[in-house]
């Protein structure tokens, strides 16, 4: 390497090293929180919508059997669909 014989190239590279390792650990810290931030928001989505879905369900079953008596109803009437 370039510094390994030159101890003022060495000094200046290590001054650089640390102060890009500074921004490294903050654009990491940066990404990190925002993983966190996006982990918790696919967590909420994903509790909601399945909330949404159960009663999707219930409401599906519902009309379901509310179809099954019409048609029942349609029969005994001798109504044809």
């Amino acid at each position: 390497m370039i510094t390994k014989d030159n101890p003022s190239m060495n000094s200046t590279a290590e001054a650089i090293y640390v102060s890009n390792a500074d921004e490294y650990i903050r654009e990491e810290c940066w990404l990190r929180e925002e993983r966190i931030a996006h982990e918790e928001y696919q967590k909420k989505q994903f509790e909601k919508l399945t909330k949404e879905n159960a009663s999707l369900t219930d409401k599906n079953a519902s009309l379901t059997n509310e179809n099954a008596l019409l048609k029942e109803l349609l029969e005994k009437n001798n109504i044809k669909f």
